[in-house]
């Protein structure tokens, strides 16, 4: 080997000594770097190893959304980003649980979204004691429906009336829907407006629905008494074996009789009915063989009793006047009306409570006032003086049920004070 050979020997032994040294040196400092450095899992490992990791996977929300005025379910949907077809879908799958068209503003809906790319999962409703659920599937839409569990609470409000029912009424616990609710129980006997006097008591049974959910919802009332001049009303709801419920007085008489006590909500009774009255207007003695009802103008009016227009139209001395033919022997009249109900013609039907016309001052008329007649058998009768009977009499089975019922009522109502829960299972 010659010396050329031997220097090029001796440099390769060299660089590969070099190369060595280096690679330990380098791989001693990787060792080190990994040994500082925090440990990084995969994401595998970290949900093996690390469940409570900093960042967690995104999770459903739940949004609460109020109807507001002019909401329909599709404008909700698609404000939530809902597509039509599908928005279309989804309300197709809701109509055998719940119809949309009842879907009113202020009605309460809860929306869940998806946590990772916030797309509609499921929507929930409230309708009375159920909770109606649609919620997407690997199949679509799917709508589902559970009762909420719930007890029935009864309480006994009592009273006595100082200015009028309503002021005492909600003084004493009764809500305005109550004071409402009552004043239609007793429409056929008792006129809110004018009948009571202070002194007068009342006792009631009110019932609220507390559900599981947390809701407390206003429910009907169960019994009633009201002392009216002196005159004790009474009034126990009762559902029958037919499935038809109602109103009736402790002798098991259906309290919604065949006309109501007034025909509208009015200031005072300007003018009674009399057989000697003198006009206003022509200063002469002559019977005003009517009751007159001062009101503003524009309140509305409505029939007393169901039956047919017979007349509508102007008429000298009553102005605008509409004739209710109730039956062959009963006939109402309203007149000085400022004008009638929209769309009500000759020959339509109209139901107690329906409005017919608006007060007014047409014909012979000092100021805006109703002018109501009552005809039996063709002869102007004293409307408050008459006394119909009621239309439904509870018999057999049903009234047994009833006197038992009314027995338990009764004893609560004189007797029975604060709250009773009565259990917590739907339909109670």
């Amino acid at each position: 080997m010659n010396d050329r050979s031997l220097l090029r020997r001796d440099s390769i032994k060299k660089s590969l000594l070099e190369f060595c040294y280096r690679c330990a040196w380098i791989g001693t400092l990787t060792s080190v770097a990994l040994l500082c450095a925090p440990m990084v899992n995969s994401p595998q490992q970290e949900r093996q190893t690390a469940p409570t990791a900093a960042i967690a996977e995104p999770t459903d929300s739940r949004v609460g959304v109020k109807l507001r005025s002019g909401d329909t379910l599709g404008s909700v949907l698609k404000r939530v980003g809902v597509a039509p077809p599908s928005a279309h879908a989804m309300i197709e799958k809701l109509r055998a649980f719940l119809n949309p068209r009842k879907v009113r503003p202020g009605d309460d809906v809860a929306v869940i979204l998806r946590g990772e790319d916030r797309t509609l999962q499921a929507m929930e409703f409230v309708v009375d004691d159920t909770l109606v659920r649609i919620k997407a599937t690997e199949q679509g839409w799917l709508a589902e429906q559970h009762e909420i569990p719930f007890e029935r609470e009864k309480e006994i409000v009592r009273g006595t009336i100082q200015g009028s029912l309503y002021e005492s009424g909600t003084e004493a616990g009764l809500t305005p829907q109550h004071i409402f609710d009552l004043a239609k129980i007793f429409e056929s006997d008792i006129d809110f407006f004018s009948d009571f006097q202070p002194g007068d008591g009342f006792h009631v049974i009110v019932e609220t629905l507390r559900y599981a959910d947390g809701r407390r919802v206003e429910g009907r009332i169960l019994a009633a008494e009201l002392e009216v001049d002196n005159e004790l009303h009474d009034a126990y709801y009762f559902l029958d074996g037919n499935g038809t419920d109602g109103y009736y007085n402790r002798n098991g008489q259906a309290l919604r009789g065949s006309f109501l006590r007034a025909p509208l909500s009015y200031a005072r009774s300007s003018s009674p009915f009399s057989a000697t009255r003198l006009h206003p207007i022509f200063r002469t003695v002559r019977p005003h063989l009517a009751i007159d009802y001062a009101a503003p103008t524009g309140t509305p009016v409505v029939s007393i009793g169901r039956g047919k227009v017979e007349f509508i139209g102007r008429r000298d001395g009553y102005g605008n006047v509409v004739d209710v033919r109730h039956s062959t022997s009963y006939m109402s009249r309203y007149a000085h009306f400022s004008r009638f109900a929209a769309n009500l013609r000759k020959g339509q039907w109209v139901d107690a409570g329906d409005v017919i016309g608006f007060v007014g001052q047409t014909g012979h008329a000092t100021g805006p006032h109703l002018h109501f007649e009552f005809l039996q058998g063709g002869t102007k009768v004293n409307f408050l003086n008459l006394r119909i009977p009621k239309e439904q009499q509870l018999s057999g089975q049903n009234l047994a049920r009833f006197e038992r019922l009314r027995e338990q009522q009764e004893a609560m109502l004189r007797k029975g004070d604060g709250k009773v829960v009565n259990g917590a299972a739907n339909g109670l």
